[in-house]
């Protein structure tokens, strides 16, 4: 048999226990809102290395993503009539690329 003669005690704990979790949190929650508001010395500095990773972000994008030798190495062979296509490798690459697309 269950003993059911302190349930609603027990309630009334649980309830003011909550409350004042939630009581606490709010306090907690309204100090931090006043610590974290901007000041007038508030500032950002980068490290060196995230200076560095923007420097070369900055040469990344400025950049050419075309490789002006290659391009006319190539018209030039193709001009010369010596520019070979390897059907067998243009197929492996083919076949490379749809494995890698299909994982």
């Amino acid at each position: 048999m269950n003993d059911i003669t302190h349930i609603n005690s027990n309630r009334a704990q649980v309830s003011s226990n909550q409350s004042d979790s939630v009581k606490n949190r709010n306090e907690a929650k309204q100090g931090t809102e006043n610590e974290s508001s901007p000041t007038a010395a508030d500032r950002v500095t980068l490290t060196n290395a995230a200076s560095r990773l923007q420097d070369i972000e900055q040469q990344l994008s400025n950049a050419s993503s075309v490789d002006s030798a290659r391009v006319a190495e190539v018209q030039s062979a193709i001009s010369n009539g010596e520019y070979n296509v390897d059907a067998d490798r243009i197929a492996d690459k083919m076949l490379a690329f749809e494995d890698f697309m299909n994982k």
